[in-house]
């Protein structure tokens, strides 16, 4: 297996929860010249949350859908629905996947039970890049740290604050409408 020595090397230590001192655009930057043109199809599948077509990066992928139906599956039971046509196939099963995410809906309150489903997909990063850590594997699993660190820095209560006033101010809306009709 081909050896990213001085990519990974150079990549800085991300902590889920804080600002990430690397973007996704700076990194696929930063593996321009280091990895060959498959390489590099499969790093963007990851940064673009798609499909990859094979090896370790499906490997994450397969993960990400199992723990994505098991989130299925608690939120169907809790409001007495039926989980089926949602489930998507994965090849594989993890035990400590299915184990996570029960415990993920065991805390109080949706962004804890986020936190915590984003802390199984990050050990399931880690995971990956035990197994090569100088190799692709290691440079995928920056890739899925990457997008879970962005996407947690990019959390403003502020704006989300406003998110929800003004979905409150549209389902108000659209009642008053409603019951004006009537």
């Amino acid at each position: 297996m081909k050896k990213h020595w001085y990519l990974v090397a150079s990549l800085p230590t991300l902590r889920l929860g804080e600002k990430p001192p690397m973007d996704a655009a700076a990194f696929r930057a930063a593996c321009t010249g280091h990895l060959s043109d498959e390489e590099t199809a499969v790093v963007e599948a990851v940064l673009e949350n798609r499909e990859p077509a094979s090896g370790a990066a499906s490997n994450l992928w397969n993960a990400e859908v199992q723990l994505r139906d098991a989130v299925v599956r608690v939120r169907a039971k809790n409001r007495g629905t039926d989980a089926g046509r949602f489930i998507r196939p994965h090849e594989g099963f993890s035990v400590s996947i299915e184990k996570a995410v029960t415990d993920a809906f065991t805390r109080p309150n949706p962004l804890e039970q986020q936190m915590e489903l984003d802390r199984a997909r990050w050990a399931l990063a880690d995971e990956l890049a035990l197994t090569d850590p100088f190799g692709f594997a290691g440079v995928l699993s920056f890739a899925a740290k990457v997008c879970l660190a962005e996407r947690w820095a990019k959390l403003d209560d502020a704006a989300g604050q406003a998110k929800v006033e003004a979905l409150i101010e549209q389902a108000t809306s659209l009642k008053n409408e409603q019951e004006a009709e009537s």
